[in-house]
């Protein structure tokens, strides 16, 4: 059972990413967005491999230090997509009292 729910987590990352960039699509600052979160995630990377900083003990088979970067990308993720909807939302309240 929790495989599947590691499996459920690695296919909403990319879902909901796109699901984010399809919503903001029409935003004039997309470009800069994607390339905030690219640099962002590159960071993280960096951080957790790479970096002398010792965030676990003993980690053998970096599979904590796998597992933490994938937490940390899907909490980013999740906090794009709230954006998003809150964008769209903001947006569609805008549109309306205009009409």
């Amino acid at each position: 059972m929790g495989i599947y729910i590691l499996y459920l987590l690695l296919l909403l990352i990319p879902v909901l990413w796109i699901v984010s960039v399809f919503i903001l699509r029409k935003w004039k600052h997309i470009l800069v967005y994607t390339i905030v979160n690219a640099l962002l995630i590159a960071i993280y990377f960096y951080i957790i491999f790479y970096s002398n900083y010792k965030i676990f003990l003993h980690d053998e088979y970096r599979l904590k230090k796998i597992f933490l970067f994938l937490y940390i990308i899907m909490t980013h993720t999740i906090a794009g997509f709230i954006f998003a909807m809150v964008y769209k939302y903001k947006v569609a309240k805008n549109q309306k009292t205009i009409l």
